[in-house]
């Protein structure tokens, strides 16, 4: 099937309105307020749509996503790869990271998955009294709480406008929490930066922050969902005590191109073809996973090979709940 670059509003949102749930992320980055930073490839077919990937490009490292069917996904990538920047992180369905594999060398940061809620009799009988809204004004003491309660967060400023951002406090806030994607336009929204502090754990707080996030947004969208690690299994069962229940599971990958591979982002790597060696020029600093779910830091210099570790120096920080 031909594979074409789209900036077709209507017709991505007609293909990913057929499982809302499972594209809510992309849905969203059909708002104007991320649409700047997409590019949709896709496979077409007598006018019609059979896949597509999206690479979002607000950070510092793209994104990728392209979950769905692997078969015509695979096909899908299979054309595009080439023009992909050569360092992405990609969030796939289970095993299409060998779509890539002949441009790319692949560090796998874990089984992740997707979850929507499904009842939303649930939030009726959690008490969120002592949750408050957050404004922009709150920005600064935000920012300090995610830094001590969820270091490696992906938080952005202005998400705060949409005021689906709320927090408990007991003196100082304690636990909070908001949304990476809020679109009434396209009527959905991804939850996210949901913590606890330490010392308050173990008491239901990410509970109650989590039940207020989802009936102020339900005012205003038809789907909520989130993406939580698969062997997070706190944060799982909190979700689903609230009414969430697993769309599907999907795969989280950091991946560099293989040496010789050009790219078009202006970065420059060398990648030996068993992975084993890595130059990143210019030198690289800790970058947040725009689509939400995990830090890497890239080294900020070449590094020799380690026969006992990872050479790339890869660290990535888990999303969780501190209940």
């Amino acid at each position: 099937m031909p594979v074409i670059s789209l900036s077709d509003r209507a017709r991505l949102r007609a293909y990913f309105r057929r499982a809302p749930e499972l594209h809510l992320y992309e849905l969203g980055d059909l708002d104007d307020f991320f649409w700047p930073h997409t590019r949709w490839y896709a496979l077409e077919r007598g006018g019609d749509l059979h896949a597509v990937a999206l690479l979002y490009t607000a950070g510092a490292l793209p994104a990728a996503i392209a979950i769905g069917d692997r078969p015509t996904l695979a096909e899908l990538l299979d054309g595009i790869r080439d023009q992909l920047p050569a360092r992405l992180y990609a969030h796939l369905t289970p095993g299409l990271v060998d779509a890539l594999a002949p441009r790319y060398a692949s560090e796998p940061h874990g089984e992740m998955r997707k979850l929507a809620l499904a009842d939303r009799a649930r939030l009726a009988g959690v008490d969120t009294g002592a949750v408050l809204r957050l404004g922009p004004e709150d920005r600064a003491e935000l920012e300090q709480f995610l830094a001590r309660a969820y270091p490696g967060n992906w938080f952005d400023p202005r998400m705060l406008e949409t005021g689906q951002y709320f927090a408990i406090r007991d003196g100082v806030l304690v636990a909070a929490g908001g949304v990476h994607v809020y679109s009434p336009t396209e009527r959905v929204a991804a939850l996210g930066n949901i913590a606890v502090a330490e010392s308050h754990r173990g008491r239901g707080l990410a509970t109650r922050v989590t039940a207020r996030i989802c009936r102020s947004v339900l005012e205003s969208v038809d789907h909520v969902g989130l993406n939580v690690r698969g062997d997070n299994r706190a944060a799982i069962a909190c979700y689903e005590r609230l009414g969430f229940a697993t769309v599907a599971p999907y795969e989280e990958h950091l991946l560099l191109a293989r040496t010789g591979a050009g790219d078009h982002f202006g970065d420059s790597l060398a990648l030996s073809g068993d992975g084993s060696t890595l130059a990143v020029e210019p030198p690289a600093v800790v970058v947040d996973d725009p689509r939400r779910s995990q830090v890497v830091a890239v080294p900020r210099a070449p590094v020799a090979p380690d026969p006992g570790g990872d050479v790339r120096q890869v660290a990535k920080l888990d999303l969780g709940l501190g209940h």
